[in-house]
């Protein structure tokens, strides 16, 4: 009988709280991604003289981490597909922001396309669920499931206005066209901040999707071209942060403010740079990867893959020990010399754990050093960058950003350090969506 009696309390109480959950008016989301946006920015804003009313406001009113470990490399595609999947980079397939292509057939092509991703997104499990989604400059969208989409793409070595034309096309039909007669001129090409802002405030305030992507990218451009916590880079910070409140501003006027999630998140944080190293001159000199009179590789059996602050190394067999271990010596003796811009080298075990590809070895670069695909000419030459990142996740100075405010929160405050793997189940639970079974566990913040 106290068997019965519990059974029928459990039906009663799980009964209520889903008849309350369903009376509850439909709950939105708002992820904003702000490209490079470091947890220093808005930590230490004080100390770095930063004017962020919104994002203080956010923090004061929700949660937030003190830093997000993020995975291998600490670059924009494999981060941003962590973000919507829940799980690392050898799990969800996208290993780098450009494909492995030695030969350079691609024109340095980009992990564009939403196929390539292995496992659900937060787009696709909304969209399994019956709710809208929209998605502007998000990274590895182009033919995405999202309802209202403007992906992001540039076809590699252009900026013509002829190619506006390609990126209509791979948007939603007449999306584009519907944002310029709200906005009253052309949508630029390529996008600038401000065209981005626009196609979200649009979405958001035609459509109000159930779960909104955005991906703010100037911080980034800023920190590269000035390098991190610069005037410049400040001011971009600056500048996100008004985006954001114009954000904010633009889902009250939706009517979505009491029963909408904003979710600011970035993908990785920053280093100074100086120098870039080419590791793949080595290769080079010693006879393992063969250059053409325009110094493009013809034959290799062995090829790093930069990625800013870090490179891959493929090899053409994987089973060739022999070059394996031939490269493992080189690299070996060229990491001795501090020049060399190797900080350490990583092996299998480690690219592992850090959710990297399946490959042998990860040259993880010092401050200072960025590493280059290039196989001609010298080891090392001045950099044109002076910010950088792409190194493995476990430096303080490449944690990314958690911030969550809005609608549901019940535990706000500081969330300490906490995984990126970890920030989609958290959408996930507070939306009622399944992610793959991998995913990671959602933060205790519902």
């Amino acid at each position: 009988m106290k068997r019965l009696a519990l059974l029928l309390l459990c039906t009663v109480v799980c009964a209520t709280a889903f008849h309350a959950r369903a009376a509850e008016p439909p709950r939105h989301v708002v992820i904003v991604s702000v490209d490079g946006l470091m947890a220093d920015y808005y930590g230490k804003a004080d100390a770095l003289g930063l004017k962020i009313p919104t994002l203080r406001r956010l923090i004061r009113e929700g949660a937030w981490a003190r830093g997000v470990t993020g995975v291998l490399p600490t670059v924009t595609y494999p981060s941003h597909t962590t973000l919507i999947t829940g799980v690392l980079p050898r799990v969800h397939g996208i290993f780098f922001n450009t494909i492995f292509d030695p030969e350079e057939r691609s024109a340095g092509s980009w992990y564009y396309y939403a196929s390539a991703i292995r496992v659900p997104t937060l787009i696709g499990a909304a969209r399994a669920a019956g709710l809208k989604t929209g998605a502007v400059s998000w990274p590895v969208s182009v033919g995405s499931d999202a309802d209202f989409l403007i992906p992001e793409f540039t076809r590699p070595g252009s900026s013509h206005e002829i190619d506006r034309e390609l990126l209509q096309q791979l948007s939603t039909p007449n999306l584009i066209d519907a944002i310029e007669k709200s906005m009253g001129r052309r949508y630029g090409y390529p996008p600038k901040e401000e065209d981005r802002m626009q196609a979200a405030l649009y979405i958001l305030k035609a459509y109000q999707p159930r779960l909104m992507l955005l991906h703010l990218i100037d911080t980034d451009s800023a920190q590269h071209t000035h390098a991190p916590q610069s005037a410049e880079a400040k001011q971009a910070v600056e500048q996100a942060d008004a985006n954001l409140g114009r954000l904010i501003e633009g889902v009250q006027q939706a009517g979505l403010g009491e029963r909408t999630l904003f979710a600011v998140v970035s993908d990785h944080g920053f280093l100074p740079t100086g120098t870039f190293s080419r590791p793949n001159t080595l290769l080079r000199e010693a006879g393992l990867l063969t250059l053409n009179d325009q110094n493009k590789v013809t034959t290799w059996k062995a090829f790093f893959h930069g990625s800013g602050g870090s490179a891959a190394l493929h090899l053409k067999d994987p089973n060739d020990s022999a070059t394996l271990e031939r490269v493992r010596a080189l690299i070996a003796e060229k990491a001795k010399d501090p020049a060399s811009g190797i900080r350490d080298v990583l092996g299998p075990d480690a690219i592992r754990g850090f959710g990297g590809a399946d490959l042998p070895m990860v040259l993880n670069a010092r401050e200072g050093f960025y590493f280059q695909n290039p196989a001609f000419g010298p080891w090392s030459v001045p950099s044109t960058n002076k910010g950088g990142h792409g190194h493995a996740p476990d430096r303080e100075e490449l944690r990314a950003t958690l911030i969550l405010s809005g609608a549901g929160l019940v535990k706000k405050g500081d969330l300490g350090v906490v995984r990126m793997t970890q920030i989609a189940p958290t959408i996930a639970e507070y939306l009622g969506l399944s992610l793959s079974k991998q995913a990671d566990a959602p933060l205790p913040v519902w």
